[in-house]
């Protein structure tokens, strides 16, 4: 996954600054920045708010595969928040923790994350009302 992570911010930041310029960009640079912009955010953590390292291994998961191309970068912040709350209260909370730690099932995995996805489009006005 960190080979993932480092290719696509890499790709990211190659292009950054060809949309600060006001280029117009096809649809597959629109999605690159997009993604990268949303990795660079949730890559930062609040000061003494530690997260723990099976949260943010699914969390990076979910954004290099494509989980949250559809949320606006306004709401990924949220989108974490909820995401973590959604985990922590789930009957997989401990095997998945046992599971990243171990062994990825990425079929296990993806139930989750699109179960979650579907869960927060649905509720997204709520969020935006939320900020």
């Amino acid at each position: 996954m960190a080979g993932s992570l480092k290719l696509e911010l890499a790709q990211f930041r190659e292009v950054e600054d060809f949309t600060k310029l006001g280029f117009v960009l096809d649809d597959v640079t629109k999605r690159l920045v997009d993604r990268g912009e949303k990795l660079t955010k949730l890559l930062v953590q609040n000061r003494n708010e530690p997260i723990d390292i099976s949260e943010q291994t699914l969390f990076l998961y979910a954004a290099l595969n494509g989980f949250l191309d559809e949320i606006p970068l306004n709401l990924v912040s949220s989108y974490e928040k909820e995401l973590y709350k959604f985990l922590k209260n789930t009957i997989f909370s401990e095997p998945l923790k046992i599971m990243l730690k171990e062994n990825l099932d990425v079929e296990v995995i993806n139930f989750l994350l699109d179960n979650f996805k579907a869960f927060f489009m649905l509720n997204k006005a709520m969020f935006i009302k939320a900020l």
